[in-house]
């Protein structure tokens, strides 16, 4: 990063930037090589602007207008905030405690690991767009509707990727907080997403067309440079018929992820984050153009979840475990008690066993003494031996 060294998609935010701070869309109108192009949605070209407004002066200003520095604190503070969201108990949720490993270190992890670190130094467009979609599966889980439909409507705006998320926040929340919840989420992330990317695409509807859809599905004028040898891919460049072949397989797993929504909703964070990154690796690898980098994005949803899910878990745990020490705890006391006073084992209206297949109820007799039915209760606190209890 430090060297200025990066992949062509880093130049490509950082144009569009430009052409969006002097202009009114970020496309090139007339591209005529592959990097004319810009394959991302209109709000990509936000992380661009930085460049546009500082320009490349000295080291400073070059680091501070790098389109990656922008898109990876854009993912530390969603993880940030996902992870506090989280963290915040429910109704019938015990409150956060820190699992075995903690947090900073599990993440600090994840970030040093070759699936966020090098998309970090090399490109880093799709980090936000994993910062937001944790960020939205978090707030859904917590019931929080509203901030997980301007999530999502963020993340729409950036590649059409995270379109799918949609459909698996509002499951959640319909499952979670009740439909009321899905349908306010469902209207805010729409309108929010159409009032980002509207404008950008009326401003410029050919280019919209030719470099964001025809594009990125190898159906262009010029052939993208996603060639990684996916399923997809190579059904693609099996002849004319093939493109289509991996459209219809594409479509097929879309609807069984959908069906699986209805038929059986995910009910928190980690497993509406298992349904996302489900259905993003079924596109990714069935897709006629894409890369293995991609699934990244698939990866770091699973990992995180779980991630930040840890603490809340293990607090739910020690939940349920709270009873039964209390349960075994109060045995322990009664058999001492029983141990000191034999006939505490026997108190009216408790059952106790007197002979063989017997169970009858104790009552108060005279002289101080338990009488269980017409026996007299001796000895210890499992009655041994009874005798006839005279009458009065």
């Amino acid at each position: 990063m430090l060297s200025g060294r990066a992949q062509s998609e880093v130049g490509v935010i950082e144009r569009s930037g430009h052409l969006l701070l002097h202009g009114h869309s970020p496309y090139v109108a007339h591209p005529r090589t592959v990097l004319d192009y810009d394959p991302y949605l209109p709000g990509m070209a936000v992380f661009g602007l930085p460049r546009a407004l500082f320009g490349d002066g000295g080291p400073l200003l070059r680091l501070l207008g790098d389109a990656r520095v922008w898109c990876a604190l854009v993912l530390l503070g969603c993880l940030g905030q996902g992870r506090r969201i989280l963290r915040t108990p429910v109704a019938g949720e015990s409150a956060w405690a820190e699992g075995q490993l903690g947090y900073g270190t599990a993440l600090a992890a994840l970030v040093a690991s070759p699936v966020v670190a090098l998309p970090l130094c090399v490109s880093g467009v799709d980090l936000p767009l994993t910062g937001l979609l944790c960020l939205a599966l978090a707030s859904a889980a917590r019931g929080r509707s509203v901030a997980a439909g301007l999530a999502v409507a963020a993340a729409c705006a950036l590649k059409w990727t995270a379109w799918p998320a949609l459909a698996v926040a509002a499951s959640l929340l319909a499952h979670t907080a009740g439909r009321r919840a899905a349908l306010r989420f469902a209207g805010v992330s729409v309108a929010g997403t159409l009032a980002l990317v509207l404008p950008g695409v009326l401003c410029s509807p050919g280019a919209v067309a030719e470099q964001v859809v025809a594009f990125p599905t190898g159906r262009g004028r010029l052939a993208t440079p996603a060639r990684s040898l996916l399923p997809g891919r190579l059904l693609a460049e099996s002849g004319p018929a093939g493109w289509y072949v991996a459209v219809a397989l594409l479509s097929a797993g879309a609807l069984a992820v959908g069906a699986s929504l209805v038929v059986r909703p995910p009910s928190d964070a980690v497993a509406a984050a298992d349904r996302l990154a489900l259905g993003l690796c079924a596109g990714f690898l069935l897709a006629p153009a894409g890369r293995f980098g991609y699934l990244a994005l698939p990866v770091t949803l699973v990992v995180w979840t779980r991630l930040a899910g840890t603490g809340s878990r293990a607090g739910r745990a020690a939940e349920r475990r709270a009873p039964e020490r209390g349960a075994g705890r109060e045995a322990e006391c009664r058999s001492e008690r029983e141990a000191e006073d034999p006939d505490a084992a026997v108190r009216p209206g408790r059952a106790v066993a007197v002979g063989p297949g017997r169970a009858v109820r104790a009552r108060r007799g005279v002289r101080g003494r338990w009488a269980v039915g017409g026996h007299r209760a001796v000895g210890s606190p499992a009655v041994r031996s009874a005798s006839r209890w005279p009458r009065r």
